[in-house]
C-alpha cells in the first residue's frame, strides 16, 4: 500500500509536503504530493523595490560591474534588473543548472548502487557512479567498509580466503577532466578525476588522487584484508565478466537527497558524476560535453532559453562558463513552478540506479529544498551573521566563488510575503570579503520592504 506523509514546513510563505523517510523501501515513490500556493498571493510593488535596490547597489564595491534579476514568484515577471540580460561568469551558480537538470532525468527516489561480483577469485568493485560512497562520513549509507564487511562474509562462506581486487569503473567510461580546470583544483582537492567510483572519503588528503578509481580499490581491499581476507597483488582495472556473481551491494541516499546536497555545500564531485550519470542514462554518452550539453537542453525544456548561455563544466570550477543573471532567476522560478516535462532515456539506467518500481514524473523541487537558508547550512552558515539579521531564515540562495568572482542566487521573502527569486553576479572582484557582505546588506534591505502592492 503507498503510504503517505505529510510535514507541513512554512518557508518562503509556502505551505509544502516533504519527502520525510530518507531510507524508505523502493517499491514505491513517497514524495511531495503537491505544493500548495501561498495563503496570500502579495505582489510585488516594483516601484518600491527598484529604489532598495538601486540605493544599493550605488556601494563602489559593485562599481567593478555587475548583473542582477529578481523576478515575483507569483507569475516570473521581471521585477528589477540590470545588466541581466548579459552572459557572466556564474561560478557554482552553474550547479543550479546541473541539479534543475538532474532532477528532470533522474526519479528523485532512485539510489546509486556500489556492487561486488565475484569469479575465479577475482573480487570486482563495481562503481555505479555514487557520488557519495564514503568511508565514515555516512556508516549507514553507501559505505564502503560495509561493502567490504559484506564481500568478506561471503567470501567465507566459499572458503575463498585470498583474492584479488578488481575495479570496474567501466560505467562513466575513461576518467575526465574538463578541458580548462585548473591543476591547482586537483593539488588542493576541489576535484577530483570524474570516475564511476570516487570514494567521498572525509579524512582524505588534500592532494587529489592520481587515479580516484584505483584509490578506492586500494582502501576496500585495506577494508577486506581487515575483515580477514588476504588481497593479492596491486589493485588492477577491468570490466566484470558477464558470468561474474554479485555477493554485496550498498545503496546512496536517494537523488533527491544527492541534489540537495549537491547545492548545500556547493560540492564540485557530487556536480560533475551526477551530470554524467545523467548524460549516460539521457543519452547513452557521459563525456563532459554530453553532460553540459544535456543540462542545457534541460534549461530549454523547462522554458529558459540558453542561446547565450556557455557549460565547460557542470560544477562551475571552470572560468569559461557564462549565464545571465536573467536565467538564473527564472531557472529558480520555473523550478518551484514545476512545469509539466517528459523524457526519454536512451541508455541502460540499472548500470547506475536502482529504481521504484512506481516511477513519477520529473519533479524539480530539490532544486529550490536544496538551496541553503541564510545562516543556516551549508555555504550560507556564515552568512548574514549579524545579530538580528533580516536575512535569517528568509533567503535561500546558492553562493557561488571564483577568483574575482563572487555571485549569489536564490529566493527571499519579504516583510509583508512577497516572493521573489534572485540572481546576483559580481566581477572583477579585488575584495570578496566586503562584497559579500555588500551583497548581504543590499538582500536585508529587500528583506525588510513593505514591498507588496496595497489591494486599497
Amino acid at each position: 500500500m503507498k503510504r503517505k506523509i505529510s510535514v507541513i514546513l512554512i518557508s518562503s510563505a509556502y505551505l509544502i509536503s516533504l519527502i520525510t523517510n530518507p531510507v524508505m523501501a523502493l517499491d514505491n515513490n513517497e514524495i511531495a504530493s503537491e505544493v500548495l500556493q501561498p495563503a496570500t498571493k502579495a505582489v510585488a510593488n516594483k516601484g518600491q523595490v527598484e529604489q532598495i535596490l538601486k540605493n544599493g547597489l550605488k556601494n563602489p564595491l559593485f562599481s567593478s560591474g555587475y548583473g542582477i534579476s529578481v523576478r515575483d514568484l507569483t507569475d516570473g515577471q521581471i521585477i528589477y534588473e540590470e545588466n541581466s540580460e548579459e552572459s557572466m561568469m556564474p561560478a557554482s551558480l552553474t550547479k543550479i543548472y546541473t541539479a534543475a537538470s538532474a532532477s528532470l532525468q533522474l526519479d528523485p527516489d532512485a539510489r546509486f548502487v556500489t556492487r561486488t561480483k565475484f569469479l575465479n577469485n577475482k573480487v570486482y568493485l563495481v562503481g555505479g557512479g555514487d557520488p557519495q560512497l564514503g568511508t565514515d562520513s555516512n556508516s549507514k549509507i553507501a559505505d564502503l567498509e560495509d561493502l567490504a564487511i559484506q564481500t568478506a562474509q561471503k567470501l567465507k562462506t566459499f572458503n575463498a580466503y585470498q583474492v584479488s581486487v578488481v575495479v570496474d569503473d567501466s560505467a562513466l567510461g575513461a576518467l575526465q577532466r574538463p578541458k580548462d580546470w585548473l591543476d591547482t583544483y586537483f593539488i588542493t582537492s576541489e576535484i577530483h578525476l570524474i570516475s564511476a567510483l570516487n570514494l567521498d572519503d572525509p579524512v582524505a588528503p588534500k592532494q587529489a588522487p592520481t587515479d580516484p578509481s584505483i584509490a578506492t580499490g586500494k582502501t576496500f581491499s585495506a577494508y577486506l584484508a581487515k575483515y580477514g581476507i588476504i588481497v593479492n597483488e596491486e589493485v588492477t582495472r577491468a570490466q566484470a565478466p558477464k558470468e561474474s556473481f554479485e555477493i554485496g551491494v550498498e545503496y546512496s541516499k536517494s537523488v533527491s537527497q544527492l541534489i540537495e546536497d549537491t547545492l548545500l555545500i556547493s560540492n564540485n564531485q557530487d556536480a560533475e558524476i551526477i551530470s554524467r550519470v545523467a548524460a549516460a542514462i539521457a543519452k547513452g554518452n557521459p563525456s563532459t560535453t554530453s553532460a553540459t550539453d544535456l543540462v542545457l537542453a534541460d534549461v530549454e525544456k523547462l522554458g529558459v532559453s540558453s542561446v547565450d548561455s556557455i557549460l565547460a563544466d557542470t560544477s562551475g570550477l571552470s572560468r569559461s562558463n557564462r549565464i545571465s543573471p536573467s536565467d538564473l532567476s527564472e531557472v529558480i522560478y520555473r523550478t518551484i513552478k514545476n512545469p509539466p516535462i517528459t523524457v526519454e532515456a536512451k541508455g541502460d539506467i540499472t548500470k547506475f540506479l536502482i529504481t521504484p518500481t512506481v516511477p513519477i514524473a520529473p519533479d524539480p523541487w530539490s532544486v529550490f529544498t536544496g538551496l541553503p537558508t541564510a545562516h543556516g547550512l551549508g555555504t550560507m552558515k556564515k552568512r548574514f551573521n549579524e545579530k538580528n539579521s533580516p536575512g535569517r531564515g528568509v533567503i535561500r540562495a546558492k553562493t557561488g566563488t571564483l577568483n574575482e568572482v563572487i555571485t549569489l542566487a536564490g529566493t527571499l521573502t519579504t516583510k509583508d510575503n512577497v516572493n521573489l527569486s534572485f540572481a546576483i553576479l559580481v566581477e572583477k572582484v579585488n575584495e570578496p570579503k566586503k562584497v559579500r557582505e555588500a551583497l548581504d546588506q543590499l538582500l536585508n534591505g529587500l528583506a525588510t520592504c513593505n514591498c507588496a502592492i496595497s489591494e486599497e
